[in-house]
């Protein structure tokens, strides 16, 4: 087999099941090319600073995920030593297998400027989380890839808060998967309108509840569907955010496998702004992070807890509708003994226009979030100094002064 030569520009990797494989390196793709024989294709874009994959290797593994379902489309990233102690922004990420078929009815959608980008994987991506590919399954893996373990089974409630655009709300719905026992709750914390009560009929599984008077923030949304539901797993996500098809096993088992009560993983960024795709990579013992400064160590809406631990927690703090993640994790840090963020990338976010975390009023960096950040971060390091009780600090719970109406949809 020969091995590829320039990986700064595209090379497409194409090959029949149980078959030998085809090189076509190139920086032009077309919807045409070579190759139509084949059953899979592998994009490979990795720059200068990356050692070459074993390719053999790379196509046998993803040969054992399509074995499982074809309809899946993986990202593909340089597996590298996360950081001790806050998120840290990485390598940009291009490279992307599938089989060719369903390249071909997405190509179909772009135009040529779109199909010769550098960033094609942001616009294929972007296809694939608006539920127009009928691909079913999205997986991102770094290489070399580790071996899994056997994944068994976990019951589990999966916690959405939804204000925005409710096709963002149809595509999350559509890229979770259920195991026996799963039940998924989301919380509508806008008005109810025609294409909300459409997506009730056709999730009939999933359990709809509004909110009054609105916005009542993510915060009152989750802490109450959380007392609604019941499973000893619960997992945040947010609706404009697409989860990976193992992230919910996957977190699950590492969990149980290493006593952790409150458990994220590394983000793939989808920005909107730039039309890229990032990896975003997290410390792995978030509770040796936090012990030397109050860093940024976990994605809130990556993240899993245990009901105990949520609740041991005082829940989520509902006095305003941004920023209360960055003080749950804080105060977590006193309560909790083991919090951490598995090594592997199972969050795809989405950083959008008119999002909590980028609207003028309440972006990260915004006056009001960094006064906030302040206050807490202070307090994090006098607490950990003996200088202040937890009880008494700017930490825990906070109630919303609303009356609030929660009805079932």
């Amino acid at each position: 087999m020969g091995s590829i030569i320039n990986y700064s520009y595209y090379n497409v990797i194409a090959w029949k099941k149980n078959g030998l494989y085809k090189r076509y390196p190139k920086n032009i793709l077309s919807s045409d090319f070579e190759g139509n024989e084949c059953d899979y294709l592998l994009f490979l874009k990795l720059g200068t600073r990356y050692s070459i994959p074993d390719i053999d290797n790379l196509i046998a593994s993803l040969e054992l995920i399509y074995m499982v379902n074809p309809k899946t489309f993986v990202v593909l990233t340089p597996r590298k030593n996360p950081p001790l102690y806050t998120a840290t922004e990485e390598e940009f990420v291009f490279s992307f297998s599938c089989q060719i078929h369903y390249l071909k009815k997405l190509l179909r959608t772009l135009d040529n400027k779109e199909i010769l980008s550098t960033e094609l994987l942001f616009e294929l991506l972007d296809i694939i989380t608006k539920d127009n590919s009928g691909l079913e399954k999205l997986l991102i893996r770094q290489f070399p890839f580790k071996k899994d373990k056997e994944i068994l089974p976990s019951r589990y409630d999966i916690i959405i808060p939804h204000r925005g655009d409710n096709n963002y709300l149809s595509s999350v719905l559509t890229f979770l998967s259920l195991t026996k026992g799963t039940k998924i709750y989301i919380g509508i914390d806008q008005d109810v309108t025609t294409d909300v009560l459409q997506l009730i009929k056709g999730f009939t599984d999933v359990l709809f509840y509004k909110f009054t008077p609105n916005p009542v923030g993510p915060y009152v949304v989750r802490n109450r569907l959380i007392d609604q539901s019941c499973n000893e797993l619960i997992f945040f996500q947010d609706s404009d955010d697409i989860p990976c098809a193992d992230r919910f096993t996957r977190i699950s088992s590492y969990m149980k496998s290493n006593d952790c009560q409150l458990c994220g993983s590394h983000e793939l960024r989808m920005d909107y702004y730039n039309r890229t795709v990032q990896a975003v990579r997290f410390p792995v013992d978030v509770t040796a992070a936090l012990k030397s400064a109050p860093w940024h160590s976990l994605l809130h809406p990556s993240s899993a807890i245990t009901r105990k631990a949520f609740y041991k927690c005082g829940t989520l703090s509902e006095e305003r509708t941004f920023g209360n993640d960055t003080k749950f994790l804080l105060n977590s840090f006193f309560v909790l003994n083991n919090i951490k963020n598995i090594d592997e990338f199972l969050y795809i976010r989405k950083r959008h226009p008119d999002s909590l975390t980028t609207s003028p009023a309440t972006r990260i960096g915004s006056p009001e979030r960094r006064k906030l950040l302040h206050t807490w971060n202070y307090d994090f390091e006098q607490i950990k100094m003996g200088n202040l009780k937890l009880e008494n600090s700017s930490l825990p719970f906070e109630a919303s002064k609303l009356k609030i109406e929660m009805e079932k949809l």
